[in-house]
């Protein structure tokens, strides 16, 4: 492999990077949710009734437990290598919303399963991008983890 094929390799991971923190960052995007879990839909048949404050708990667990998990998920991911870590992640926001969506007519289901469950998967996934890019870009860290940061924002 020549030193071109490096630089296009290294530059496709900060795509990869950009899209895994585009999907994550739809936690962002909560306000979308909160009239289907509020009832202010034409078809309130299809919502959960949940108070504005009861959506309010539930984007909070999900930050917080974001935020908690990152801390092991970086530590994990230095032993293991990011592509367990981020398939965990995956996998766990993932399982998180579609049980949500599914299972959770009560208010501590949607807790666990959208606030604890995906907002872990998130913690666990947002890692992965930013180590890698870092790594593999040694001369732009800057850069590269402002570009991973940037599709998490737009996630939303």
């Amino acid at each position: 492999m020549g030193t071109s094929d490096k630089i296009i390799n290294r530059w496709l991971v900060v795509v990869g990077a950009i899209l895994i923190q585009l999907c994550l960052g739809a936690i962002y995007a909560w306000s979308v949710f909160t009239p289907y879990l509020t009832g202010k839909l034409p078809d309130p048949e299809n919502s959960f009734n949940f108070t504005k404050t009861q959506t309010q708990v539930i984007f909070s667990v999900g930050l917080a437990a974001f935020a908690l998990v990152m801390v092991f998920a970086g530590k994990w991911q230095a032993k293991s290598g990011p592509r367990k870590v981020a398939m965990a992640g995956g996998i766990m926001s993932g399982l998180g919303y579609v049980l949500g969506g599914l299972l959770g007519q009560s208010f501590i289901a949607q807790v666990i399963f959208i606030g604890l469950i995906g907002g872990a998967g998130i913690g666990l996934g947002y890692v992965c991008p930013i180590s890698v890019g870092m790594k593999w870009f040694p001369d732009k860290k800057g850069l590269i983890t402002g570009l991973a940061v940037a599709g998490f924002g737009f996630g939303a």
